[in-house]
């Protein structure tokens, strides 16, 4: 684990290769219903993530935005939160009555930002990669249908020069 904070009604844990956000706390607890469970997000999965950083007057909160929930607004304010935001199975409310508090987050923020970058930058390489791959095995198949006498040089050529200049 590379990080961790407790939050009001929840815990978040970065690792290498995702998020986990869990109601193992009182809090996470209460806000959830009885629901005391965890919820892994990897970082290749994640469309978008939130932060807002707290301080002394008011919450803050990280946010985990991916396909397929439902968005909440996450309204925190001067010592209070929504319900809502509380509710919010992918969100963390955040409340700091030091600096130091204010900084951690801030560290953890950069932290996940940092590993939602590389994880962005991997999958386009891979997706770079089986494109390549996939128009390397589209130009074998097409030398085999030249050479078994189903293309014309001139098809083959016009299929090999649309196939490369293809994204």
């Amino acid at each position: 684990m590379l990080a961790e904070f407790k939050g009001q009604n929840g815990r978040i844990r970065v690792f290498e290769d995702h998020l986990v956000l869990s109601r193992d706390t009182i809090g996470g607890f209460i806000s959830q219903g009885g629901y005391s469970g965890e919820r892994k997000f990897f970082y290749q999965d994640i469309s978008s993530f939130e932060y807002k950083k707290p301080n002394f007057f008011g919450n803050g909160y990280f946010k985990v935005i991916v396909p397929g929930t439902v968005e909440t607004n996450a309204k925190v304010g001067l010592l209070s939160s929504s319900l809502e935001s509380m509710r919010d199975q992918n969100t963390i409310v955040l409340r700091a009555f030091t600096a130091k508090v204010g900084d951690e987050t801030e560290r953890i923020y950069h932290l996940i930002m940092e590993k939602l970058t590389e994880a962005k930058k991997n999958q386009k390489l891979v997706n770079t990669t089986s494109s390549s791959t996939s128009k390397m095995d589209e130009l074998k198949k097409l030398g085999e249908l030249k050479a078994s006498g189903i293309l014309t040089e001139d098809e083959f050529q016009k299929e090999k020069e649309k196939l490369l200049n293809s994204k």
